[in-house]
C-alpha cells in the first residue's frame, strides 16, 4: 500500500500531462502550496512542480521564493475555488469577476509568453491553496470553448493531485469528530469575527470568565493551544468564518 501511495502522484501527473496534450495545452505548471517558500516535495525529494514541463522562460519557477507574491494567476487563485482561464492577458471564468486593475495589468504582461491557459485552483483544509495550470504558447486557441468543455474534468483531477501531494507518504488523512457545544461554537464564531472576550460576553449575555471557559474547552476539543490557533483551526474545519 505504501508504494502505491508513493506512486499515486506520478500516476496523476501522467494523467494531467495526457489531458494537456489532448486539449492543445501541453505546458503544465503546478504548485501544491502557494504559502510555502519551500516547494512541496514527494517522498523521494522531487519537488511537485518539477514533475511537469512549463515554458523555457519560467525556469525552475518553484524555487523562486517570491513567485507566488507577484503572479497575477496566483493572485486570482487565492480568491477562487473554481476553475478560470487566461487568454492573451484576460482572465475569465464561468461567472463575472471583479479583478483589481493592478492584477489585470500584471496579467497583460503575459509572463513566460503564455498565450492561453486553464487554471484549476485547489483549496484544502487548514488554508492550503494549490493549483494546476494547463497552458499553451501557441496563438489562436479557442480557449473559451475549451474551458466550457474541459473545466469540469480538469478541476477534480487537479484536486486529487494536489490533495495527494499534500497528504504525505501514505496519502492518508486522519478524520476525527470534534464534539463542540453550541455555546463553544458561538464563541468561536464571534472570536473569528474579531470580537474580544469582553465583546463576546456582552453579545451573549455571559461573563468574561465564562467566555474564557468556553474558549478553553473549545481549544481542548480541537487539540489546539491558545486563542489564535484555536480560532484558526475552527475556521479551517468550518465551525466559523473569519468575517
Amino acid at each position: 500500500m505504501a508504494s502505491d501511495a508513493q506512486n499515486m502522484p506520478w500516476e496523476l501527473a501522467g494523467r494531467i500531462v495526457e489531458h494537456g496534450r489532448r486539449m492543445g495545452l501541453p505546458l503544465i505548471a503546478a504548485c501544491a502550496d502557494i504559502s510555502s517558500a519551500r516547494p512541496v516535495q514527494l517522498a523521494d525529494g522531487t519537488p511537485v512542480s518539477a514533475l511537469f514541463e512549463f515554458t523555457h522562460d519560467a525556469g525552475a519557477y518553484w524555487a523562486q521564493g517570491d513567485f507566488a507574491l507577484r503572479n497575477a494567476i496566483v493572485s486570482v487563485a487565492r480568491h477562487l475555488a473554481e476553475p478560470f482561464y487566461y487568454d492573451q492577458g484576460r482572465i475569465r471564468s464561468w461567472r463575472p469577476l471583479r479583478i483589481e486593475p493592478q492584477i489585470e495589468r500584471e496579467a497583460m504582461q503575459r509572463s513566460y509568453r503564455v498565450e492561453s491557459a486553464i487554471v484549476a485552483p485547489v483549496h484544502l483544509p487548514a488554508g492550503v491553496i494549490g493549483a494546476v495550470v494547463w497552458a499553451s504558447t501557441a496563438p489562436g486557441l479557442d480557449i473559451d470553448a475549451l474551458f466550457e468543455r474541459e473545466a469540469s474534468v480538469l478541476h477534480p483531477l487537479a484536486l486529487r493531485f494536489i490533495a495527494t501531494c499534500n497528504a504525505g507518504p501514505d496519502a492518508s488523512t486522519d478524520i476525527v469528530q470534534h464534539k463542540l457545544t453550541r455555546r463553544e461554537v458561538q464563541c468561536l464564531k464571534l472570536a473569528a469575527a474579531g470580537k474580544t472576550d469582553g465583546e463576546i460576553g456582552t453579545i451573549l449575555g455571559l461573563s468574561v470568565p465564562t467566555i474564557r471557559f468556553h474558549m478553553r474547552r473549545a481549544s481542548s476539543r480541537l487539540g489546539e493551544n491558545g486563542r489564535l490557533r484555536t480560532v484558526q483551526r475552527a475556521v479551517a474545519l468550518g465551525f466559523a468564518r473569519p468575517n
